[in-house]
């Protein structure tokens, strides 16, 4: 396969320090998370670099590193005394897919920064399956009984002091039953996950730029945020969080779909939100807003929040339609 990043071209000056300096953030950022979890910090962004490095250079072979990473992930989970759960491994195979889909785009430019967003898919359907993982539920109920524990210890200590800031956080917290604070964690964690993976993506792309760099390779592709569009097959995740919502939210019974259908709503939210700041933004930009115009612009964005807020992934999903900004070509080469 032919690739431009066959070519040579000019060497940035120290890229050694950049990457030293990537790897250091993940250091730090793996120092302060429990064990396995702090592994990703740095499994994951050389998983991603790995599958895009290769499938920039050699094309869909690269799928070959996806599969082995799936081998590894099922071996370590059936083997016994690892403490590796399916939730800590099951990031690496979708990272790949991920790093791989990345790199075979990198040839004819890039993709645009909506499309880059949809690569993060396979990561954001491990999210949403998450919560039903067999076993996740009883872990999280025992680590909630030891957050419990160390939080009455803190309340001890803290006895006699004015309740306020973190102490009064924790006073709060303690007052909910066992049972709300597990379904408050099953919630959080699909997003908690997500976003997570999204960021260590996002460091193994910066590493494969930077490793691409350091071997003669072009930089890589670059798109413009005003050009954010989600494609269209961004709808289906919304789609399945509003069929779920209404088949499986019963008032009297918590589904443990529940998780999964909020992660799925709130990310389709997001996604949407910024395609609506993307489009307004575009609009501001094609009609040479002055500094000023911005600033009274963000003032009354700021001061109507809440309405502001609904209205930003309402503009983006116009514009699945509307096409406000004219990204789409038009049939036929017509205006």
């Amino acid at each position: 396969m032919t690739s431009i990043a066959e070519a040579t071209h000019p060497r940035p000056a120290f890229p050694a320090l950049r990457v030293a300096f990537l790897l250091v953030g993940l250091l730090l950022g793996s120092s302060i998370t429990p064990w396995p979890w702090a592994a990703l910090w740095w499994v994951v962004p050389v998983v991603v670099a790995a599958s895009l490095l290769l499938a920039w250079r050699h094309g869909a072979g690269a799928w070959v590193v996806t599969a082995v990473l799936l081998g590894v992930a099922v071996f370590t989970v059936m083997s016994p005394d690892t403490g590796i759960r399916p939730w800590h491994v099951m990031w690496l195979p979708l990272a790949a897919v991920t790093g791989t889909w990345m790199g075979l785009r990198e040839e004819g430019g890039g993709p645009s920064l909506g499309e880059r967003a949809w690569m993060h898919v396979p990561l954001l359907l491990g999210a949403f399956l998450l919560p039903v993982t067999p076993g996740l539920h009883d872990t999280l109920v025992r680590f909630e009984a030891r957050a419990r524990v160390e939080e009455q210890q803190v309340l001890q200590l803290a006895k006699g002091e004015k309740s306020q800031g973190l102490i009064a956080m924790i006073e709060e917290s303690a007052k909910l039953s066992s049972a709300d604070r597990v379904r408050m964690l099953e919630m959080s964690l699909p997003n908690l996950a997500f976003l997570g993976m999204v960021l260590l993506v996002a460091a193994g792309r910066a590493l494969a730029g930077h490793l691409a760099l350091m071997r003669g390779w072009p930089r890589m592709s670059h798109a413009p945020w005003s050009g954010w569009r989600l494609p269209d097959l961004a709808l289906l995740p919304l789609l399945a969080g509003l069929a779920l919502w209404l088949l499986t939210f019963h008032p009297s019974a918590a589904s443990p779909w529940a998780p999964g259908t909020v992660f799925l709503l709130l990310q389709s939210a997001l996604g949407y939100s910024v395609q609506g700041f993307a489009v307004i933004g575009s609009r501001l930009s094609a009609h040479d807003a002055r500094p000023l115009t911005m600033v009274i612009l963000l003032f009354v964005f700021l001061f109507t929040l809440p309405v502001s807020l609904m209205l930003l992934p309402l503009i983006g999903l116009s514009d699945v339609w509307l096409d406000h900004r004219r990204l789409e070509p038009s049939p036929r080469g017509e205006a």
